[in-house]
């Protein structure tokens, strides 16, 4: 059995004693949540359902979705999984909006007042963590930066461990916004995190406001340094692939390729800046 889903159905339960909490685990053990008993409440049915969904192609996991909140209209994951393949951006950020408010009328402000960083980390925060990362990226997508990064700062107040990777996201936009302030304090912070973000995103926070200075320069060139694969998929030196990969390392060119997916439009924007890489290589051309 998922030990989430189990920790799902769990969470569900009101056991009255220890007798019956185990008498219940005694009842599951080797068994699938198909062969749960029938006494299931709505709630633990629709969790259920919600998990199958995610498992299963859109059209038939929509189907499935729909089964779950007729049993449970408050379901969260499964507005969450709407809020996810909804095509229409406007629709999209109506649905996180929704989930969000649901997510915080069930856990409650005592709830948040108290465990407010550490977020994630329990299993019951994850449904609105999740949303408020759809919903940022929403807000992403609609060129509305400030509403995103409003959504992204208060995640990371929530879960200062960001397990979710949300400094990444912030740092473009910070870049985006010329909030250069404000990006040093979340380099700094992560400063122990070393990648493609955090060395290239620097780089150009320097160039942004010094041009081509001494410093930017070497720290474009630590950058690259570190990932030699980033400057020519920028650059269209080397084709971008379609599709977003699945798995990253640090320093290889599936990193390259996810930052260039992330970042390609705050170099676009900047002017000056494939000029200054263009530059960067031939030099190094050069020297070599």
């Amino acid at each position: 059995m998922d030990i989430n889903k189990l920790k799902d159905i769990l969470s569900n339960k009101k056991f009255k004693s220890e007798k019956e909490l185990k008498e219940f685990m005694d009842n599951i053990i080797g068994k699938t949540l198909n062969d749960l008993p029938s006494e299931d409440s709505n709630e633990e049915q629709a969790a259920s359902l919600v998990y199958e969904a995610y498992e299963q192609p859109v059209a038939k996991a929509k189907k499935t979705i729909k089964k779950a909140l007729a049993l449970d209209p408050k379901n969260i994951r499964a507005c969450n999984y709407l809020a996810s393949v909804e095509r229409n951006v406007d629709s999209a950020i109506k649905k996180y909006k929704k989930s969000i408010k649901l997510a915080k009328e069930k856990l409650g402000e005592e709830f948040f007042e108290e465990e407010t960083g550490y977020f994630w980390g329990m299993t019951e925060t994850r449904p609105f963590m999740n949303a408020m990362h759809g919903l940022g990226g929403c807000y992403s997508a609609k060129h509305k930066f400030n509403e995103a990064i409003d959504i992204y700062e208060e995640m990371l107040v929530l879960n200062p461990s960001d397990n979710q990777g949300v400094r990444y996201l912030l740092s473009t936009l910070y870049l985006r916004t010329n909030q250069f302030k404000k990006f040093k304090e979340l380099t700094d912070k992560y400063e122990e995190f070393y990648d493609a973000v955090s060395g290239f995103n620097s780089a150009l926070a320097q160039f942004k406001q010094e041009k081509q200075s001494e410093l930017a320069n070497k720290l474009l060139l630590t950058a690259h340094t570190n990932n030699p694969f980033v400057i020519d998929l920028l650059l269209g030196n080397k084709k971008m692939p379609k599709q977003h990969p699945d798995y990253i390392g640090v320093g290889d060119e599936n990193e390259a390729v996810a930052y260039v997916f992330g970042n390609f439009s705050v170099w676009e924007e900047t002017s000056g800046a494939f000029e200054w890489l263009y530059q960067f290589l031939k030099n190094r051309q050069e020297i070599n």
